[in-house]
């Protein structure tokens, strides 16, 4: 695993993003949020979303300048209706065990689902606004159809051993039609470094772990033999926290090193953007936020967010840029669906 980078001075000697809000201001509007929702029976749940991300944007800095988050509660609201209707007449069809018609309208979604995930990006993006320009994103209906049913055939035909190669044109396809103003960020798509990190990078983690284990089942073998019910009790306390464990170092470590392929291979004009995550930290990061969850019952979540957010920042930037030279662009309005769809079932199409 590769060691952190103590003192970030690439991006330092660049242009740093920051983050300037704090777990106690979030703690209160978190918590503001989840008794209105809990009032409201779920319909405060859009205004609370807006809140939330109005407070992470406006506190995520690039030099002096905030980001903002301009989206419409009303429009979060009905699309979050939508996403609700169709999800009950889905399992009210299955409790009735109306099987065909449950069937039809899983059907209906898997075929809308190309067209959701691009309604997802076009909404973030144009209502994300920075130094006074809005975000774009410009790929057709029909690019995304393309994708999912190339891709779709190709890992089928692969039993999933060109995943990497998917992995790395979903990126290509979103970063390659994302603009800012009128300027375009530009992802070239390398996928070997895709292959490499699942392939050799994953693989080598998994293999330390499987070793870890497999020494641990020698050592307590004995234990099993002299204390029937002692020894699979101590051998579960040790294996089931090595599983966590291990959980945490796979998401964090894979996180870190797909972002630094795709960012620090990511330009914005000749701007190239920067990323320093590293495997160790952000393993660590995620591991000791779910014990502190854990074991606050909850209410520590918003700190965790914040120590998080706060960490990928600070560990991202820009090579040295010019925001005058960036020209805005009107865009045409769209819809929440496919955004509230993809909270929803928790999709992730992040950049």
């Amino acid at each position: 695993m590769e060691t952190e980078s103590p003192n970030n001075s690439q991006i330092l000697e660049n242009e740093p993003l920051s983050f300037r809000g704090n777990g106690f201001d979030f703690f209160k509007i978190w918590f503001v949020n989840i008794v209105l929702t809990i009032i409201t029976l779920g319909i405060y749940g859009p205004w609370a979303k807006v809140r939330n991300n109005q407070y992470i944007y406006g506190n995520t800095y690039l030099g002096n300048h905030s980001f903002e988050y301009t989206a419409n509660p009303i429009k979060i609201l009905f699309g979050r209706l939508i996403v609700l209707a169709f999800y009950a007449a889905y399992f009210i069809a299955s409790s009735m065990m109306f099987f065909e018609v449950a069937g039809i309208i899983a059907l209906v979604f898997m075929l809308l689902l190309p067209f959701l995930i691009r309604q997802a990006l076009l909404f973030r993006t144009k209502y994300t606004r920075f130094h006074g320009l809005n975000f774009r994103f410009k790929a057709s209906v029909g690019a995304f159809y393309s994708f999912f049913l190339l891709h779709t055939l190709l890992n089928f035909i692969t039993i999933g051993i060109i995943f990497p190669y998917t992995h790395s044109e979903f990126k290509k396809l979103v970063l390659n039609n994302t603009s800012y103003g009128d300027s375009d960020f530009y992802f070239p798509g390398k996928p070997a470094q895709f292959f490499f990190v699942y392939y050799v990078k994953m693989l080598l983690l998994y293999t330390a772990f499987f070793v870890i284990f497999m020494i641990l089942a020698v050592i307590f073998i004995p234990f099993s033999k002299m204390a029937y019910t002692a020894g699979p009790i101590i051998m579960v306390m040790i294996i089931y926290p090595l599983l966590i464990i291990f959980t945490f170092v796979v998401q964090g470590s894979l996180h870190a090193w797909i972002a630094r392929v795709v960012y620090n291979n990511t330009y914005l004009k000749e701007y190239r953007m920067l990323n320093e995550w590293s495997a160790s930290r952000l393993s660590w990061i995620y591991l000791s936020n779910f014990i502190v969850i854990i074991f606050s019952f909850g209410l520590l979540y918003p700190w965790t967010k914040i120590r998080t957010i706060r960490y990928k920042l600070e560990n991202m930037g820009f090579e040295k840029i010019d925001l005058n030279v960036f020209i805005g662009q009107s865009q045409k309005d769209v819809s929440a669906v496919g955004e509230e769809t993809s909270d929803f079932f928790d999709f992730d199409i992040g950049f």
